[in-house]
């Protein structure tokens, strides 16, 4: 929660309604990827620790796998292997994984990163997951968005779709 909602109890009522549901329903737990350091789009990993999810993996690109156990005999969840690494296939410029969990990513992707790309001359490829198996088989647990650069990830912060932070990126890398 931010502005005038932060502080107010709805995250934590929020949470109690999913927790009680997931109860209601068998589940074992909940399990969530969260940033290790803030990350666009991902959930406050300090407040999640705070009210009882455990760390259960961490990934040196960034991500942690978090846990709120339910029962006491859960089996702990594990990363997929194809994010282990933080690296894709394609190697050639700039590769794109994204969902519409947000409405305006693929707005930014097809209409403003494309063209940022193509005036810099930057190889970009663009994958939409569109299918639960799909976004179960990317190589980033972050499926909102993702951008790789020469295989390798980048970033989860759709601002390299604004001239300032693409022309900021081009400096670093090209």
């Amino acid at each position: 929660m931010s502005g005038q909602y932060k502080g107010k109890g709805h995250a934590k009522a929020l949470l109690k309604s999913v927790v009680d549901d997931a109860c209601a329903q068998g589940c074992a737990g909940l399990v969530t990827v969260v940033g290790t350091k803030k990350l666009p789009f991902m959930s406050d990993t300090k407040w999640l620790l705070k009210q009882g999810f455990e760390v259960v993996e961490t990934l040196p690109h960034g991500f942690a796998l978090l846990v709120l156990k339910l029962k006491s005999e859960a089996e702990l969840p594990s990363f997929k292997s194809c994010v282990l690494k933080g690296e894709c296939e394609e190697t050639n410029g700039l590769v794109v994984y994204y969902s519409n969990r947000c409405p305006f990513t693929e707005y930014y992707i097809n209409d403003a990163l494309s063209a940022l790309a193509q005036q810099n001359n930057v190889p970009l490829t663009i994958i939409k997951l569109e299918t639960k198996e799909q976004a179960q088989q990317a190589p980033t647990p972050a499926t909102i968005f993702s951008v790789f650069y020469k295989g390798k990830f980048l970033t989860t912060d759709m601002s390299i779709c604004t001239a300032s932070r693409f022309a900021k990126f081009a400096r670093e890398f090209y």
